[in-house]
């Protein structure tokens, strides 16, 4: 079942930001001084495979998977980097959206409803499309870039700007 962790550090004095979690989900959610929400993030299956779907105000929906910074994956060093999230694959509903119907009775019910509003209507319409792919690389100047061969590596080969 959901439970409310209280007490929580609030980081944006315009924002209250509340959390509920299980051992199957966390729920945060962030509302305004009326109690309007400008943000939702569903943390799901936290246990085998880790995934959120984040809901934002005048924005709309995304799913993502979590990068435990572990492994190798896109972010993965083999160890100890930070946990990031990364896009991740189809939402399986039916399990999620009725998992979090039995596990949230004790909640609030305008919160309640709220966060099962939000789960349907992303069933419905799906993640927004990002505009902006992340960058694959960095734009350097000719001096930057690494050598392609080893005449590259002979002095006066690439000439660096003078520091004066």
């Amino acid at each position: 079942m959901l439970r409310e962790i209280r007490n929580l550090q609030q980081h944006d004095p315009a924002l209250t930001r509340r959390w509920f979690q299980s051992d199957y989900f966390d729920l945060f959610i962030w509302s305004q001084a009326d109690g309007t929400a400008t943000m939702l993030q569903l943390c799901y299956d936290l246990r085998r495979n880790e995934r959120a779907i984040t809901w934002k105000k005048d924005i709309g929906f995304f799913h993502d998977g979590v990068d435990d910074g572990e492994g190798s994956g896109p972010h993965g060093t083999g160890g100890n980097a930070t946990p990031i999230l990364v896009a991740d694959g189809p939402y399986d509903a039916e399990k999620v959206n009725s998992r979090f119907l039995r596990e949230s009775t004790d909640m609030p019910v305008e919160l309640r409803k709220l966060v099962l509003s939000k789960l349907h209507e992303y069933s419905i319409s799906g993640p927004i499309l990002r505009r902006d792919q992340p960058r694959r690389s960095v734009r350097r100047e000719d001096w930057q870039q690494p050598p392609q061969s080893l005449a590259d590596l002979r002095p006066g080969a690439t000439e660096k700007p003078s520091s004066n």
